[in-house]
């Protein structure tokens, strides 16, 4: 795929599903804007690993559930492009535990991270997406959107809200040539998914997929890529499953 003048905001940036995203639209042409929210020596990190790629990299410090922050974000992006071609709406967090323990600020925090993040980010990215010829969002959720488990229910919250949002949003933006389309993986390899788990849960949960393995970053980097490209450019208001053929989800 080609993305040479393409302008493109990846939130939560610096690691996980959203470096493997930023990586592979830097080695398809495309200028890479990173953000991140506090985690200032693993973006130092992520930065010199993907300059190897391109240099084609700007980093924008901001917290994606300040509307304050988000805006300044955006002027930024404005200031520097007048436009952005693509918006990657990854930034997220987890939490686990039981409903009758889940404290309210954690509830908050992530709820605000997740869900609200995206409805910010998306508010202030409408204006420059419209100067693009092919603007385009995707939203990254997650199977517990669909098919929630226990002892994460803000988490299951937020994903589900995320993919009703991803469809209002396709509505609302259709008249604009804006498409926005949400990708929902199975468990992936990366640091925060698999924060928790045994290496029996992992094989157990490796053996009950029909594929017989966990995604990759890459699997969810290849859909995204896709997503924002002109070979999609039907495509709006869509939850795109990427998980090895998984139905059903058990914790």
């Amino acid at each position: 795929m080609n993305f040479k003048d393409k302008i493109a905001l990846i939130t939560g940036g610096t690691s996980g599903i959203g470096k493997e995203i930023s990586k592979q639209l830097l080695l398809n042409g495309a200028v890479v804007i990173i953000n991140y929210s506090k985690n200032d020596h693993q973006t130092k990190d992520t930065l010199e690993e993907l300059k190897e790629y391109s240099k084609q990299i700007i980093l924008i410090k901001a917290n994606v559930a300040n509307e304050n922050e988000v805006s300044k974000m955006f002027q930024e992006i404005n200031d520097k492009f007048g436009k952005l071609d693509f918006l990657i709406n990854n930034a997220g967090i987890s939490i686990d535990s039981f409903i009758e323990y889940f404290n309210m600020e954690d509830w908050n925090k992530v709820i605000s991270v997740n869900l609200t993040g995206k409805f910010l980010c998306v508010k202030y990215a409408i204006k420059l997406l419209r100067n693009s010829s092919n603007g385009s969002i995707v939203n990254i959720a997650s199977r517990l959107g669909a098919i929630p488990c226990a002892e994460a229910s803000a988490y299951c919250v937020a994903e589900a809200g995320i993919i009703n949002f991803t469809k209002c949003a396709a509505i609302e933006f259709a008249k604009d040539n804006v498409r926005v389309n949400c990708i929902s993986p199975s468990l992936t390899i990366t640091p925060m998914a698999l924060s928790g788990w045994s290496d029996e849960e992992i094989e157990m949960t490796k053996e009950k997929n029909p594929m017989k393995r966990l995604g990759e970053p890459i699997d969810i980097a290849n859909m995204a890529l896709y997503l924002v490209s002109d070979e999609a450019k039907y495509i709006t208001g869509q939850n795109i499953n990427v998980n090895g053929g998984a139905l059903l989800w058990v914790r």
